[in-house]
């Protein structure tokens, strides 16, 4: 019945979207950019379509999620704080679960980061390592924050770009500051996964 429903409201929409791109060509008044506009309009409102995170694994009726502070268990300091920080901007640039504290959430984001990795990945003539990559690993779990109850585990999600730093002889700062940048651009490439596999289901 609801499919039924779903498909009307998808042809009513088509309908829609035809009347006004003839009657664009007709009259030569609206501009190829406006029929679009219209178009991509109609299709989100009359076909009930809405950004919500229904394609992922998050539960019908959830709308908020705490994450915590990941757990590092790897020898590279600070990398968790980087993941977190990363996993709590993808989720707010998001915007369809609001990100609140643990007390007052619907669900919880538990995470570890579980790999640290720096491979070489240039040399100078010489044979020094002239830049390095950095890719990182994490293992997550989705809890009902009232009952505990576990929802889903994602384990060995990974940078899905490693993220490369040069090394600048006899400058130390240079270098950290560049393995520094390396290990924000991994984190937020585990944080890009991880908001996909959750919300959209891949």
């Amino acid at each position: 019945m609801r499919r039924r429903k779903v498909r009307g409201m998808i042809d009513e929409g088509r309908k829609r979207i035809a009347s006004i791109i003839l009657a664009s060509e007709a009259g030569g008044r609206l501009s190829i950019r406006i029929t679009i506009l219209l178009t991509l309009l109609l299709l989100t409102s009359s076909c009930g379509y809405r950004f919500k995170p229904e394609g992922g694994i998050v539960p019908e009726g959830a709308k908020t999620i705490a994450i915590l502070t990941f757990v590092n268990g790897t020898s590279e300091p600070y990398v968790d704080l980087e993941v977190t920080r990363a996993v709590v901007d993808e989720f707010l640039s998001d915007g369809r679960l609001k990100v609140v504290s643990a007390e007052t959430a619907d669900l919880l984001l538990k995470g570890t980061v579980t790999r640290f990795g720096i491979t070489p990945a240039a040399y100078t003539p010489d044979g020094y390592v002239q830049s390095y990559t950095v890719s990182i690993g994490i293992n997550v779990s989705i809890e009902d924050a009232r009952t505990h109850k576990l929802i889903r585990q994602e384990k060995g999600v990974g940078s899905v770009f490693t993220s490369g730093y040069g090394v600048s002889i006899g400058d130390i700062t240079s270098t950290k500051i560049a393995k520094e940048t390396a290990i924000k651009n991994s984190s937020r490439d585990v944080a890009s996964t991880l908001r996909s596999r959750i919300l959209d289901g891949f």
